[in-house]
């Protein structure tokens, strides 16, 4: 194995704990010399036991179990360090790595997908750990031990310490063999990993549609493929391994023989006392101990590395948006105006501009109905407006300010959006709901119960068996679609977010759900300034002011009483919808 590069930027918050680790072991290796001294003494003494040698014995052994006993008590620190250290780099790791999860925000496009992150910020961080607290101090143990030991055999017997040196540098020039071997594997293994996880990911959320669809064997089959297709890449890179370990295997057998039937030649000749044979024996064996112990941990090695590339890819990722040097915190005294400046957007990769030269204006706690056919920009306006992303020319202005002269963390507290599809997270109501409140406190706590009693989110809950306590499952499953919308609409109020988006919140709502977001952006009007993102035409009916949008462009923008007064895009929406020929679609 090798000392990769990239984990370089993960040691700094430990490299004391590594090279405690790595000196505890140290240590261990020296108390197994004096082992090998002591017991090479009790040797020489039962052989000059007639000479007076039986005192000698005594003291020997008494030596040995001491150096014992050190080893054992080195070896225990050893391991308390190396725990301690693997639980630092996780915390560490896993807070940088979730902190840039954050910074990358709603904005950035997973290439795996979502579903491809969990392998990165769980497993990832977990081989990582083993990797630093557990396999790099051995690393270092491997390097130090035989270089202390050869020394001490160049005392004993140069011939011997040669034919050990030569065994010893067999096994690093086999680990750089299996360094190119594999050089491209652990970023192929790791990807493939990623990309299983996010298959069975997906599989599991789309089980019912599978189902439903009769598709479920169809997805078994293909997740049996991607499954063999892991399978092949892990027992491929494991077959490379055990060349290495048959190398290091050969050449600690080769060595230690080697080097045992050189001493016994040298003690034949009478240049070698005898118990150094048993010496000799002992430290050859000590020699390669360090290399055998690292073969041990390969696994946390080589996924460590792995690992440390995906998780380096991540943190290395540029967010969307970020704050420009000097940003200022949004003011959110009162509902603030919104203005769009000829703003132009294309995605990456896409063949036009999502966006093109839009610009209107909305008065402070107005409500701004977003209409237009599927395609026409309108979710991508929305997300330009909480600033997801940054648009590739002209100003999105809050207040006649820059949104990008604004703080990200400042402009996030003062909005929110309700989108078509909720996402609730695991726990109860109401724990979903106080997410949006506040630190915990009497204060939240006015906040959640007036966003229930404004939401009507009691009626939801005067249904289920423990009220606002119930559980929500996993992504809301628990509840409907206008069971979740409404305590959607909740967490929403009780942000108390000044700026407030709702995009296509009714697309899937009954009547009564959608008379109740209806009322709410009637009630609402002067408190905050509301964007609703539509295709039903009832729900924004009341709205103050209607932009069209058409193809990525303003096709009309006004109050919605004078634009049905026209011949125009809006008040051929209005006719087509009263006629009952469905609207926008």
């Amino acid at each position: 194995m090798y000392l990769n590069r990239g984990i370089r930027p993960f040691l700094a918050p430990v490299r004391g704990g590594v090279a405690a680790t790595a000196a505890a072991a140290v240590a261990a290796a020296g108390f197994s010399v004096g082992v090998a001294f002591g017991l090479a003494s009790v040797t020489g003494a039962l052989l000059r036991w007639g000479d007076g040698g039986a005192p000698a014995v005594a003291g020997a052994l008494a030596a040995t179990a001491a150096c014992a006993a050190g080893r054992g008590v080195c070896l225990w620190v050893r391991d308390q360090l190396a725990t301690a250290t693997a639980a630092r780099v996780k915390r560490a790791v896993r807070a940088r790595v979730m902190d840039r999860i954050y910074e990358l925000g709603p904005g950035h496009t997973w290439p795996r997908g979502r579903g491809g992150v969990q392998p990165t910020a769980v497993d990832g961080v977990e081989h990582l750990q083993g990797y630093i607290g557990f396999y790099l101090p051995q690393l270092l143990v491997s390097w130090a031990v035989p270089a202390v030991l050869l020394a001490v055999l160049v005392a004993v017997s140069p011939p011997v310490a040669a034919v050990v040196l030569v065994c010893v540098l067999t096994v690093p020039f086999a680990q750089r063999l299996w360094r190119l071997v594999l050089r491209d594997r652990a970023r192929d293994h790791w990807d493939r990993f990623e990309a299983f996880a996010d298959r069975v990911g997906d599989t599991v959320r789309g089980l019912p549609t599978l189902v439903a669809l009769g598709a479920a064997d169809r997805r078994r089959a293909h997740l049996a493929g991607a499954a063999e297709d892991l399978r092949a890449a892990t027992t491929a890179n494991m077959r490379a391994s055990l060349g290495v370990s048959a190398v290091m295997n050969a050449a600690m057998s080769v060595g230690t023989a080697g080097a045992t039937l050189t001493a016994a030649l040298e003690a034949s000749r009478g240049s070698l006392p005898l118990e150094s044979v048993l010496l000799v024996l002992f430290l050859s064996a000590e020699c390669f101990r360090p290399q055998q112990e690292l073969s041990g941990y390969w696994h946390e090695g080589f996924h460590g590395i792995a690992a440390a590339g995906a998780i380096t890819r991540l943190l290395e990722t540029e967010p969307p948006v970020r704050d420009r040097p000097g940003a200022a915190p949004a003011e959110w005294a009162g509902p603030p105006s919104v203005a769009f400046e000829n703003v132009d957007f294309t995605f990456p990769g896409a063949a036009g501009p999502a966006l093109r030269g839009v610009s209107f204006a909305v008065p402070a706690g107005s409500v701004l109905a977003v209409v237009g056919a599927s395609g026409a920009g309108k979710t991508t306006l929305g997300r330009l407006l909480l600033r997801d992303m940054d648009p590739d020319s002209g100003r999105v202005l809050l207040q006649g300010r820059d949104l990008a002269d604004l703080s990200l963390s400042g402009l996030r507290r003062g909005t929110a959006r309700v989108a078509q599809d909720v996402v609730l997270l695991s726990g109860t109501i109401r724990e979903n709901i106080a997410l949006a409140a506040g630190p915990p406190g009497p204060e939240a706590d006015a906040r959640v119960a007036d966003a229930v009693a404004r939401a009507r989110v009691d009626d939801v809950a005067g249904q289920l068996d423990d009220g606002l306590d119930s559980a929500v499952g996993e992504g809301g499953r628990l509840l409907s679609g206008g069971q979740r919308q409404r305590v959607a609409l909740a967490r929403a109020l009780a942000a108390d977010a000044r700026l407030l988006l709702l995009d296509e919140a009714t697309s899937a709502l009954d009547a009564e759900n959608e008379a109740l977001i209806t009322g709410f952006l009637r009630a609402g009007r002067g408190e905050r300034t509301m964007v609703v993102i539509a295709h039903r035409l009832s729900t924004v009916a009341h709205a103050d002011l209607v932009l069209v949008l058409d193809r990525g462009r303003v096709a009309e923008f006004g109050p919605p009483g004078e634009l049905a007064l026209g011949q125009g895009h809006w008040a051929r929406l209005v006719d087509a919808q009263r006629a009952g020929t469905g609207g926008v679609r």
